[in-house]
């Protein structure tokens, strides 16, 4: 197993660095990141820095705590009558960024825009129980849906937009989004940083922190010697793994590390005529070896995975197949589905796959390792980097044979309807396979339509338990939760979920200006 530490780097991170970005000063958080968010628009952000970025800019009626439960934010409170009506008040005296009130008509406005097949949200199906909206006054919005629909709170955890976005398009308010969260949107410089700066009248009171600047920083080398020098402040969740060791040596930098629910996963599209045969995506889950790769490549900062749920969510199956390391099962599926293995590499390839995944050093040895094993089967498996927007576009599009991603940020059962269900192909959701069971759409159905937690969790765990055996995905991992900050940051400890919701709590230690 090729091994991910590279002396060169290892030398670069014992010597000390100097010169390149100016250091922040004491009001001022900077807060490295590996790709550049693809939209700030709360309605149609889906992948990690997208939504972890607008989440702070948008707040929705609900938000969540640390531990993934429901809480008020825009929303004083609500009640609801009955299984098919919610009745939201606002608070007194909100505001968007720009000044202009928030009431229920721009409630209304963003879930409707959801609705709306030109938005293309991704989102739409979280939503589509709602048959009436009813603003019988400023700060009071009424819901009405066609019925019973578990999901539905959570759905209410998405950013709120002005009516009618101001004027703008989607695509100009998703590069400048006004929202009405913890932080104002000040500036997107692209491919370097994003600015923004508290807000001050904030309903559940303002960052401690006057400004958080989130520099996009797609080299693994630069993130890390960055923090080192003081020019960046945190890093979570992007830290290649070999650098934890070195880091945790500096005395200027804390390294927090705990379980995590993000979840990795091989993907196959399913619409391919080679990959739509199961014993294939069989075969080819039996040929990666996660515990090496965990081993040699992570530095043992991750969990075998069984699939989109963590254990510690209250909906997780663990009783589900599973793919160990076997290559001679890999070469019996193969040859069991008419495939002339060759009982040694180096013959003539029995087919060809593509194999895509961001430009991040990381991913790409992850690919490699995982292409290697391929090889190995006597399949043509090439690695192909892209971009990451260009990437998960193509993600999105279906263009592609095997590609690998993370879910983050996972607390909620209903993940397995948007990745699962028939009606969540792109753009309507986020069955990117093409993944396509009758027997699991009305499980995942039936699920989102009863609110007894007992009886979704077993049909949550019978639709685990079919998506396993069918396969769209190979799950690889849960990644350990890794945060390293310099220790002038204070009051700052990372969330379960992945996102920076412990931010507006952060402070800077006093005369914390970098040294």
């Amino acid at each position: 197993m090729k091994r991910l530490v590279l002396p060169l780097l290892a030398a670069s991170f014992l010597a000390a660095a100097c010169g390149g970005s100016p250091r922040p000063d004491a009001q001022t958080i900077v807060i490295a990141i590996e790709q550049e968010p693809t939209t700030l628009d709360p309605r149609l952000a889906t992948d990690a820095y997208s939504s972890r970025v607008s989440s702070l800019i948008s707040a929705g009626l609900l938000g969540t705590n640390r531990d993934g439960r429901l809480v008020p934010d825009l929303a004083s409170g609500f009640q609801s009558p009955d299984a098919r009506t919610f009745v939201f008040h606002l608070r007194e005296g909100l505001r968007f960024h720009d000044g202009r009130p928030l009431t229920s008509a721009d409630v209304a406005f963003t879930v409707k825009s959801i609705l709306d097949p030109a938005t293309r949200s991704p989102k739409q199906g979280a939503f589509k129980e709602v048959s009436r909206i009813e603003t019988p006054d400023p700060r009071t919005v009424i819901f009405h849906l066609a019925r019973p629909f578990a999901p539905f709170l959570i759905a209410m955890t998405t950013g709120i937009v002005p009516a009618g976005l101001g004027g703008r398009s989607t695509e100009e308010f998703g590069r400048a989004p006004v929202g009405s969260g913890p932080y104002r949107f000040r500036a997107w410089e692209t491919s370097s940083r994003i600015l923004l700066d508290a807000d001050v009248s904030y309903p559940g009171g303002a960052p401690k922190i006057p400004h958080a600047v989130f520099k996009i920083l797609p080299n693994d080398t630069t993130r890390m010697l960055e923090l080192r020098k003081g020019s960046v402040d945190l890093v979570q969740n992007a830290i290649p793994a070999y650098a934890v060791k070195f880091l945790r040596k500096d005395p200027q930098i804390r390294v927090v590390t705990r379980p995590g629910i993000n979840f990795s996963y091989l993907g196959f599209n399913l619409e391919d005529p080679i990959l739509r045969r199961r014993e294939v995506r069989e075969a080819i889950a039996h040929a990666v070896d996660r515990e090496a790769i965990i081993r040699h490549l992570l530095e043992g900062l991750a969990t075998p995975a069984t699939g989109i749920l963590a254990p510690a969510n209250w909906a997780y199956a663990g009783d589900v197949k599973t793919y160990d390391y076997d290559p001679a099962k890999s070469r019996a599926l193969l040859r069991a589905a008419g495939f002339p293995v060759p009982e040694r590499t180096g013959g003539p390839a029995i087919f060809s796959l593509t194999y895509k995944t961001s430009t991040n050093k990381e991913r790409i040895a992850i690919g490699e390792a995982i292409v290697q094993s391929l090889h190995e089967l006597g399949i043509d498996a090439r690695l192909r980097s892209l971009e990451f927007g260009t990437f998960f576009a193509d993600v999105r599009r279906g263009n592609f044979q095997l590609y690998s991603l993370t879910w983050t940020g996972v607390t909620d059962p209903d993940i397995l309807y948007n990745a699962f269900h028939s009606a969540s192909v792109p753009p309507e959701g986020a069955n990117r396979g093409r993944y396509r069971n009758p027997r699991v759409d009305a499980l995942l159905d039936r699920a989102r339509a009863i609110t007894d937690e007992s009886e979704r969790k077993k049909l949550y765990a019978e639709a685990q338990r079919i998506v396993a055996r069918d396969l769209p995905y190979v799950p690889l991992w849960y990644a350990t939760d890794v945060a390293a900050m310099r220790r002038r940051v204070q009051n700052y400890e990372p969330w379960p979920s992945g996102d920076f919701g412990g931010l507006p709590e952060a402070t800077i230690r006093a005369g914390g200006a970098a040294r």
